[in-house]
């Protein structure tokens, strides 16, 4: 697995890749999403628990420049496979998508941006037993989907038009019904991405990718997927040790630890990593 060990604290696993921003006909499988190669979900996590979901946009393959770059903490773990919900974590009876989020972190500007969003629709209403839509994408998720999640699960022949993901804001006054800050994906038959300015906060995008207050809708655009088990910590401290001779000709260890400029009298334990054995 490709992980990012950099951004937001690290810690993060990718898990889909999207070349442009037709959602629908991304295949799954069980081997490593390459984070410059084709679209592809993986199926290897589905029954890994989650606790942040993260969608990183770019106007370039190489992710150079990046348009929109959002992370949903979730209330409680959850499998991977169950992302999708409805009727629960915040996702009304007629939208699935994903819900019981926490809060919305917009890594654009690294904060907070929102704790009373309460669902990314994913798509339209259909019965689980029908294994369409957003329940497929679930599936996809745990087991390999030859032609993406809007295909039928015996037959290749498309049966949803939607699938996307989002976010909005929660500093402005609309709600979800009225659009979201940042969008990718496909609503309708229309796919796109959506965004506002860098570090913007309003809403930019309406239903079936169209733009508003001085958004960007483009279908020139990429995007990769990541998930986080746990939340980031630090483990150890980096640590520089050295020997010296006291005026009275005994030996004795010093040490430097963190960012610290001054020494202090001892050895790095087992459990930092020494630099410099002096």
């Amino acid at each position: 697995v490709w992980c990012d060990m950099s951004t937001d604290g690290g810690g993060y696993m990718l898990i889909g890749r999207m070349n442009d921003t037709v959602t629908w006909d991304v295949p799954s499988n069980n081997s490593t999403v390459e984070p410059f190669d084709v679209s592809q979900w993986s199926s290897v996590f589905g029954d890994i628990p989650i606790l942040d979901f993260r969608v990183q946009v770019a106007a370039d393959e190489q992710h150079k420049q990046i348009k929109a770059h959002w992370s949903f903490r979730f209330k409680n773990k959850r499998p991977l496979k169950k992302l999708m919900m409805v009727n629960e974590g915040g996702c009304p009876y007629n939208q699935p998508g994903v819900g019981d989020i926490s809060y919305v972190k917009n890594l654009m500007t690294e904060e907070i941006s929102s704790k009373d969003f309460p669902c990314s629709v994913f798509g339209a209403y259909s019965h689980p037993s029908a294994k369409l839509g957003w329940t497929m994408m679930n599936s996809c998720l745990e087991e390999s989907c030859s032609y993406g999640f809007a295909y039928h699960h015996l037959f290749p022949v498309q049966v949803d038009f939607s699938g996307g993901f989002s976010f909005l804001a929660g500093n402005n006054s609309g709600t979800i019904s009225d659009g979201t800050t940042a969008f990718f994906g496909c609503d309708k038959g229309k796919c796109c991405a959506c965004y506002g300015p860098a570090g913007g906060s309003d809403i930019y995008c309406e239903k079936e990718c169209k733009a508003k207050n001085g958004g960007t809708v483009t279908t020139n655009a990429h995007a990769w997927f990541w998930v986080r088990l746990n939340p980031p910590q630090k483990v150890w401290e980096k640590c520089m040790e050295y020997r010296t001779e006291e005026e009275n000709g005994d030996a004795a260890w010093y040490k430097l630890v963190g960012d610290r400029n001054t020494p202090v009298k001892g050895r790095c334990g087992k459990n930092e990593a020494i630099l410099n054995d002096g």
